[in-house]
């Protein structure tokens, strides 16, 4: 039996509005004008999403034609150096920021961060983007304008006093209309915004998502028309190649991992330098630079040599595809690693289609007498296996070249690859390569789950209602007096002047000395003080409590500020209780 026994204050009143704030019960109901008001700010918020994509895009495929008649030369090797050195410089020291593709911050903002994106992302993103791949990087274009797109979503939503749940909503109608608009591809975009960003499925979460990326695409289609992102022709599988597509899974599953795991190493072998950011980002470029000198296939995004593979890749061998896609991925690992600024979401395609397009190769040298799809075909199938196990999204890579190619005749090998694939990956990797770290930080909780319900409960918001506060100096007469009108029997000590916390006062403690009225002059609080007990910070979420409740194994904790100050007593039947009030709130949503 716990030793202390705390009541906590009956709750308030209910609300009917939706919103965060631990201070009331909130009711919400999906309503045709909760839905409608969402769709009205979705098509603004495409629009300009779209128009991001439309920039960014145009601005590097530019710098890629000025910079074409250097490719090769020595200028090219020296220019993702200086690409990546500005970047570091203009997010690091220009704006206090960390580099990377952008999404894992979305994906935090929608699990724990309430839909709050910072305003700045809507065109840092871009510009370190554009000095990134514009200069010769080897990243792709996708992450970052999906990251300016959910920014423009939640500042729109922040601007216009929007609640939690429709904030979150416009970050991912950006999400989606940027993803749309870069790949001509509405419903790609979609889905990305629903499986990756989201992880939801209601009405509530597809519909705004389809508005937006379908206003995106339309725009994109009247500024740049209706271009198709890999022209190909429509291939065929037979039943050999459906069974040949379980090893191709294989294939992709294991590369991705391989991705992972690379990027990981990249990543700390350069933050145990002790060189400025800046100097790392110019390193990861120049070695960069020295792989396009002998292959400059693998700078830029590389979407040229995705349609080289659907093409046919005249006079491209197993050996030479083989050497792209491990020169490849250490490109965009060094890239990524070092600091450069650019999202996976390329990278992923290009690796799928030069494993798919090698694996075809193989699969052609071993039955030369069987009618065997082309490579090409095997191509386009390996990019939604890359996908799938990159990056956690096996309806987003099915999805995307089903709307390249026009029709469902690959919809077979497309399920048997992304499924096998991410099946494969999550075997060996906990998480995506967008989630891995968000995990590894405890920070990746999808809406309507009981981790995501505790991370959204700040410990400031579920003290108890203050009782009895002693200090050092309090004498045991004082304490009698004050414990004849307390609701507890434990009673925290802090300072008087600056009320920092210093302990705590067990009843059963101080029992013994109760009844000897010679002490109530002499004794003081500070001499049966417990100064073990651990505490829990104030902007902690209810889920690391529950964590520190198990460890001590009390029934009562103090949180305090990060400057030690005390905030209140957190008991563990308040904090079930208010667990109890979310949880019929998010049932009700």
């Amino acid at each position: 039996m716990p030793s202390e026994v705390a009541f906590p204050p009956p709750p308030p009143p209910p609300r009917a509005e939706l919103g965060r704030g631990m201070g009331g019960l909130r009711m919400h109901r999906i309503t045709a004008h909760e839905t409608g008001v969402v769709m009205l700010w979705a098509v603004l918020v495409g629009l300009a999403s779209g128009l991001s994509a439309i920039v960014l895009n145009l601005a590097v495929h530019n710098a890629i034609v000025v910079l074409e008649p250097w490719r090769g030369t020595w200028v090219m090797a020296l220019l993702p150096a200086l690409g990546g050195a500005l970047t570091a410089a203009f997010i690091h020291y220009l704006l206090r920021d960390t580099a990377g593709h952008g999404v894992p911050e979305l994906i935090r903002s929608v699990t724990v961060g309430g839909g709050a994106v910072r305003a700045d992302l809507i065109y840092s993103r871009l510009v370190s983007s554009f000095l990134t791949v514009g200069s010769g990087g080897s990243a792709g274009l996708e992450g970052p304008i999906a990251t300016s797109g959910g920014a423009i979503g939640s500042t729109l939503g922040r601007l216009l006093g929007f609640t939690e749940r429709r904030r979150t909503l416009l970050l991912a109608c950006g999400t989606a209309g940027a993803v749309a608009a870069i790949f001509n591809a509405p419903l790609t975009g979609t889905v990305f915004a629903v499986e990756v960003i989201l992880g939801e499925w209601s009405a509530l979460a597809i519909i705004p998502t389809v508005v937006a990326a379908v206003s995106a695409t339309q725009f994109s289609r009247l500024v740049l028309g209706n271009q198709i992102a890999f022209p190909h022709e429509v291939f065929a599988f037979g039943t050999v190649d459906l069974l040949a597509c379980v090893l191709l899974a294989g294939l992709t599953g294991l590369g991705s991992v391989g991705v992972q795991r690379l990027m990981r190493a990249t990543e700390h072998a350069f933050a145990r330098t002790r060189w400025p950011r800046w100097v790392n980002a110019g390193a990861g470029g120049l070695l960069v630079g020295l792989a396009g000198l002998a292959m400059p296939q693998v700078l830029h995004d590389g979407y040229d040599v995705v349609r080289q593979f659907l093409g046919g890749a005249p006079g491209w061998g197993l050996g030479f595809v083989l050497a792209f896609v491990l020169v490849k991925a250490a490109a965009c690992c060094m890239t990524l690693g070092s600091g450069g600024s650019g999202g996976v979401f390329a990278p992923a395609l290009v690796l799928g289609s030069g494993t798919g397009y090698g694996f075809g190769q193989l699969v052609r040298l071993a039955l030369p007498f069987a009618a065997t799809a082309s490579p090409s075909a095997y191509s386009l199938v390996g990019m939604a296996g890359m996908v799938a196990g990159l990056m956690h999204a096996p309806l987003t890579g099915m999805f995307l070249v089903l709307e390249v190619t026009g029709g469902y005749r690959l919809i077979l090998p497309l399920m048997i690859v992304s499924v096998l694939a991410l099946l494969l990956t999550t075997y060996f990797e906990q998480g995506s390569i967008y989630t891995r770290e968000l995990l590894e930080k405890n920070l990746l909780a999808r809406r309507g789950s009981d981790q995501h319900l505790l991370q959204t409960m700040e410990c400031r918001e579920v003290v108890d209602a203050e009782d009895v506060v002693l200090h050092e100096d309090t004498l045991l007469g004082e304490f009698v007096e004050r414990f004849a009108h307390a609701r507890r029997n434990i009673f925290p000590v802090v300072d008087r002047e600056t009320r920092r916390w210093l302990g705590i006062v067990n009843l059963d403690d101080i029992r013994p000395y109760l009844f000897d009225r010679t002490l109530y002059p002499l004794m003081t609080m500070g001499s049966v003080m417990d100064e073990t007990l651990p505490t829990i910070g104030a902007q902690d979420s209810a889920l690391s409590a529950i964590q520190v409740f198990e460890e001590s194994g009390a029934w009562s904790l103090p949180v305090v500020e990060p400057d030690g100050r005390y905030v209140g007593m957190m008991s563990k039947s308040t904090l079930f209780d208010r667990y109890r009030r979310e949880l019929i709130v998010h049932t009700a949503e």
